[in-house]
């Protein structure tokens, strides 16, 4: 039986699907900052400026951050960061590195751009005295609201404001227990992994 004119597309379409890669045909990741199990890295810089003084010092820092984010679930991401910032200060200025874990929520989305908050808390180590006055160990508790805008598949930029706090919390006893509390801007820019 010969075959009739109808088979022909399909039969020249062979050769042509054989040379389709695999990897070609699956489906491809949501593109979403937020997304459950994604992972991005994060790249930044922040300047804050101490707004309220109960150190009777006046402190500025400014420096910048690698972190990573992941996605726990829809809207909500883990943050693990370690800021590095220098500290304008009385006296001698310090660096400071520190360590955190905190969430990002994302609270609203319309097409690329979603307003977040976030939380973090950790530790830090100074070269110094930080603030005056008091201990080279300190904790850190951060909080922030701003902006994210995808750039393009995969990258994203942040924007918005950070409030810091560095303090010993008490534990070197109450004369050297001044503190830091700063605000100020930081830009970022998440890229998946």
């Amino acid at each position: 039986m010969r075959p009739t004119l109808a088979y022909w597309p399909s039969v020249l379409a062979i050769p042509l699907l054989l040379t389709v890669p695999v990897n070609a045909q699956e489906p491809m990741p949501a593109d979403d900052l937020f997304a459950d199990a994604a992972w991005h890295l994060e790249l930044g810089a922040q300047y804050a400026i101490e707004t309220w003084n109960y150190n009777n010092n006046h402190e500025s820092m400014s420096g910048g951050v690698v972190g990573v984010q992941y996605g726990l679930k829809r809207d909500l991401a883990l943050v693990l960061s370690a800021p590095l910032s220098y500290v304008d200060q009385r006296g001698t200025n310090a660096w400071l590195l520190g360590a955190t874990c905190g969430v990002r929520w994302r609270a609203l989305r319309i097409r690329r751009v979603a307003l977040f908050v976030e939380g973090e808390v950790g530790i830090s180590r100074a070269e110094t005295y930080t603030p005056p006055r008091g201990t080279r160990f300190n904790y850190l508790a951060l909080g922030g609201t701003g902006l994210t805008m995808r750039i393009r598949r995969g990258t994203y930029l942040l924007t918005g404001l950070k409030w810091i706090h560095v303090s010993n919390s008490g534990f070197a006893g109450r004369d050297r227990n001044p503190d830091l509390e700063a605000v100020g801007p930081r830009i970022a820019v998440l890229m998946g992994f």
